[in-house]
């Protein structure tokens, strides 16, 4: 083997090259950089007097009238300026007068005594401010050069550039340097050629010279040799071949398994998958036909957990996946076959069941079982499943005909308040067939926007005054009438429509209250509510924005409804929505607060406003101690907090003394007004002014 001295020449050459250029890029980069940092810092000392001059001229008539609130005004404009870190404003006799500072800088002003210059990492520019050749102030503005640094990736960019170039350059010179020394590899080549052509191994290279080229001829050599010994070596390689390709087939008898895994179960979960479920039913029923048996299928589906999907992600959604499979699986006896259909739809099939007792009794287990917390990364979860449950032969004779009329009852045990089970009756192919009616006349309705928007007036407890509105959806279907929102949201829960249907309560609300022209109107405040499937946009903010400036309606008279269930353990990225929000300007108000018992340690660190009272805890006022006393607490709590308190639901008068002793700020409710469309809005404005 030869020694790294004999192979050195052409590595030598490189090295030598690439360390000039190098050199050479690096000496000019840093002549480029230096001397761009003083244009820029001299650039930016140009800006920074500019804005002094502009913001000195500004300034002139609040310096004059002693105006110290038109002075702040005037240097609050610096605040898009986001190099500027504070700005002062100083009167003829050099005494403070006003100033700006940005929100992150804690930096202390102060006069300088020259017209420009450095103070840390700070430029400076100090200007007086005349009129009429007297001066009458000084303006001073202190400010980053993040210009600079800003430009400094694009600057990196153009000197890799130049490196990469000079690479290039070294690399054509090494290149013709290098065919100085091709000659005698070109006549080794030949020799190679011609013992390839003629299978000849007692042909030689001839040597004729002892550098780097001398050695290779002479490894050149001693490889010819050795090529002799290759029908030994041949062997070799064979059984070794012969081994790959055993062990190739190892592998895929192990791919061919897992593939037939994954046709049969669900990879997330490891239940059996919706084929095999459809496969074991048809045979179940084949089997059952020729006996005259019985089977059953039980229909599961999660409540709330697209909430949670939605809200906390879907990996999170996943986990709790997986921990409910693993509830399901320890509960199923009897060989019965428990399957994920998809998404957070299970089945349960049960051959020959003993009874329908038994049927209840398995149903009852896995209601228990979900209605238990769940524990994931952290969260602590709650959800329940609703079961509906269809039995061979008196509910379908094909698979289609079970599975279907099983999910038409677990719809029933959703209307009916979740978390139960139902079994399969012939009066729900009715209600089904509605609710798939509904579902295609709601899709049509919102392409058609068919929807009308009632608003519920908001009154201030003492004064009764109207203080605001809650904006609600209302649907008047041509054929159907009036369909309740009870009835059609959760559907647009399920389809993933509220979101849309939220922008456009929203839109027509703000618009229909700008048109109004009543006497307060114009301080009416609008709220709307916000689903919880709006939290996992990132262009919320964005489009609630759009909206407000399509209508001119003012963020500050808008405030948005959120559900109390959203905030869970860790609220950090609903909080960071909440508060981009905020930064738009509208106000934020926790919605029926008191249902999801939400932790006062998470409470007091979202940006809210308004904390209102769900109706349960209001019905009850007078009839319960506990409810009274909740409600008590909820009010001193929210004060506590710096929050206004609204009660929604209130119905009798009782109900509204007993707010107005307990101190809550507003109300709402059928006692002062049901509601209603824009003009009967209207109408009781006028009626009040």
């Amino acid at each position: 083997m030869s020694s790294p001295k004999t192979r050195s020449i052409r590595r030598t050459l490189m090295i030598v090259m690439m360390l000039c250029s190098s050199i050479a890029l690096l000496l000019s980069t840093f002549g480029y950089l230096v001397n761009d940092w003083y244009q820029s810092r001299e650039l930016a000392f140009e800006r920074l007097e500019v804005e002094s001059r502009i913001m000195g001229s500004n300034s002139v008539a609040a310096l004059i009238f002693d105006d110290v609130e038109s002075g702040e005004s005037t240097l609050l404009s610096l605040k898009a300026e986001q190099d500027i870190v504070t700005a002062a404003l100083y009167d003829a006799e050099n005494k403070l007068f006003a100033r700006y500072q940005r929100s992150d800088s804690d930096f202390e002003v102060f006069l300088p005594n020259t017209i420009s210059g450095e103070y840390g990492d700070l430029i400076y520019v100090s200007l007086p401010v005349s009129m009429g050749g007297d001066k009458v102030g000084q303006i001073v503005l202190f400010s980053e050069l993040n210009q600079w640094r800003e430009g400094l990736p694009a600057r990196l960019v153009t000197a890799a550039g130049l490196f990469l170039l000079s690479l290039l350059v070294v690399a054509l010179v090494s290149s013709f340097l290098q065919q100085v020394v091709t000659t005698p590899v070109i006549k080794l080549a030949n020799t190679a050629r011609s013992i390839t052509s003629t299978q000849n191994y007692n042909l030689r290279a001839a040597k004729t010279s002892t550098d780097e080229i001398g050695l290779l001829v002479d490894d050149f050599n001693d490889m010819v040799g050795e090529i002799q010994l290759r029908d030994e070596k041949l062997q070799q390689a064979t059984e070794g071949l012969e081994a790959k390709v055993l062990e190739r087939t190892v592998e895929l008898t192990k791919l061919t398994k897992q593939l037939e895994y994954q046709a049969f179960f669900d990879e997330l979960t490891g239940l059996a998958n919706r084929a095999t479920f459809d496969q074991k039913l048809a045979h179940a029923l084949e089997q059952q036909a020729i006996f005259e048996g019985k089977l059953s299928v039980l229909f599961l589906d999660l409540d709330r957990f697209k909430v949670i999907n939605d809200t906390l992600g879907h990996i999170i959604g996943d986990k709790l996946l997986q921990q409910v499979a693993k509830r399901f699986e320890k509960t199923v006896i009897n060989g019965d076959l428990l399957t994920r259909l998809g998404g957070d739809e299970f089945a349960l099939l049960i051959v020959s069941p003993e009874s329908d007792q038994y049927i209840i009794e398995q149903a009852e287990r896995l209601i228990n079982v979900i209605d238990q917390p769940f524990t994931v990364d952290g969260y602590g979860l709650h959800i329940t499943t609703s079961i509906g449950i269809s039995v061979y032969p008196a509910d379908g004779k094909t698979v289609d005909e079970i599975v279907k009329n099983a999910d038409t009852a677990m719809y029933r045990s959703k209307d009916l308040g979740r978390n139960q089970y139902s079994f399969f009756t012939q009066d729900l192919n009715e209600k089904a067939v509605r609710r798939l009616n509904l579902e295609t006349k709601l899709r049509h309705a919102l392409m058609q926007k068919n929807f009308e928007v009632y608003y519920q007036p908001r009154l201030n407890t003492n004064t009764l005054v109207i203080e605001g509105v809650e904006a609600l959806v209302r649907w008047f279907d041509p054929d159907d009438g009036e369909i309740s929102p009870a009835e059609f949201i959760p559907i647009a829960d399920e389809c993933g429509l509220t979101p849309m249907i939220d922008e456009w309560v929203m839109a027509v609300a703000c618009s229909e209250l700008m048109s109004l022209d009543v006497e307060g109107s114009k301080s009416l405040r609008l709220s709307v509510n916000l689903s919880p499937g709006q939290f996992v946009r990132e262009d919320l903010a964005k489009t609630i924005t759009a909206i407000l400036d399509c209508s001119g309606f003012p963020s500050s008279r808008l405030e948005l409804e959120v559900s109390e269930t959203l905030f869970g353990p860790d609220s950090r990225g609903i909080q960071k929505t909440l508060n981009t929000l905020r930064e738009v300007g509208v106000e934020i108000s926790i919605d029926d607060f008191g249902k999801a018992y939400s932790s006062l340690s998470r409470l007091k660190e979202l940006p809210l406003n308004t904390l209102k009272i769900d109706q349960s805890f209001i019905m009850d006022i007078g009839c319960s101690t506990d409810d009274d006393t909740l409600v008590e607490t909820i009010v001193r709590m929210g004060h506590g907090l710096k929050l206004k308190v609204v009660a929604e639901g209130v119905e009798t008068q009782a109900q509204n003394d007993f707010l107005s002793a307990c101190g809550c700020d507003s109300v709402q409710g059928y006692l002062h007004a049901k509601p209603m469309p824009i003009n009967k809005l209207k109408k009781l404005l006028l009626a009040k002014a």
